[in-house]
């Protein structure tokens, strides 16, 4: 039913120390059971240029037998200064390419981070014109290469399922839709089944994430909600999101493309990550489910 995918970010800790690379985290994820993993923009090198380095690693993911779900770039499109905006506009299609070249149909952007970052203390409107209009512009680019363009619920100024759909609403391109994440919800207190029904049939990607509500801080590198709750990150299956509900309702809104596991717990993640496809696994046997 959907295809068992891993974003690299899951061996973030190791990829950041170097005690593990991303071909070896993708031989990795291939011998645990997933069948493509999740690259990000944030592990390529600057010791060469990001075209070279994208067609070894589709190499790569060959030869391991994986295929690239998903290609995650970073982006800030609250920019009021023409100049600046434009360039991360350029800068974001020029990234289409790099996902052609990794073989990817899907790529992952962000909106806005807002105020926090920008030091801009505009109206919502006036964030939604310049993140619509340059995401319109990345999707029509997206679009020449069959590519879907999928705009991730993450953080808390564009986080909440009303904002992700009145960018959906506003870009109003046929391969522009939800990257929905189902553990991100909780950043912004929603109910992550709730949430997830109003976007589902927008999903164009998919992240499975899990992680513990708690009234006070476990350490660990907890971190609070919009509300004042604290969030850890947990073995999926294992926390507080209703995988299994979330699941059903995304096969019954007809989405059949990748779950690509996101793990952001404390446990060692050699332990965690199989143990989290087992229990997705579980989740997916258990469908549909009946009201």
């Amino acid at each position: 039913m959907f295809a068992r995918s891993i974003s690299l970010y899951s061996f973030n800790p190791l990829l950041a120390s170097g005690d593990i690379t991303v071909k070896g985290a993708m031989r990795f994820a291939r011998a645990a059971g997933f069948d493509s993993v999740e690259m990000l923009d944030m592990y390529w090198s600057d010791k060469s240029p990001r075209e070279e380095q994208a067609d070894i690693l589709r190499a790569e993911a060959e030869r391991e037998a994986v295929a690239i779900s998903c290609y995650t770039i970073h982006n800030d499109l609250g920019v009021f200064k023409e100049d600046e905006w434009r360039q991360v506009v350029d800068r974001m299609i020029r990234e289409v390419d790099t996902a052609v070249r990794l073989g990817a149909r899907k790529m992952r952007v962000e909106a806005s981070w807002g105020p926090a970052r920008t030091g801009e203390d505009r109206p919502f409107k006036e964030y939604l014109e310049r993140i619509a209009t340059g995401i319109k512009a990345v999707a029509r680019s997206a679009a020449e290469h069959g590519i879907q363009v999928a705009l991730e619920n993450h953080g808390r100024f564009m986080g909440t399922s009303q904002r992700v759909l009145a960018v959906i609403d506003a870009v109003a391109e046929p391969n522009f839709g939800s990257c929905l994440d189902i553990g991100n919800w909780l950043v912004v207190d929603e109910d992550p089944v709730q949430a997830v029904s109003a976007l589902a049939p927008h999903a164009r990607h998919v992240h499975v994430k899990d992680m513990h509500v708690l009234n006070h801080n476990p350490g660990h590198g907890a971190f609070t909600t919009s509300g004042g709750r604290f969030l850890l990150g947990s073995v999926l299956g294992e926390g507080d999101v209703d995988v299994t509900r979330c699941l059903d309702i995304l096969a019954k809104a007809g989405y059949r493309g990748a779950l690509s596991l996101e793990f952001e717990g404390p446990e060692n993640l050699f332990f965690a990550i199989p143990r989290s496809l087992e229990n997705l696994l579980l989740c997916t046997k258990r469908l549909p489910l009946r009201k």
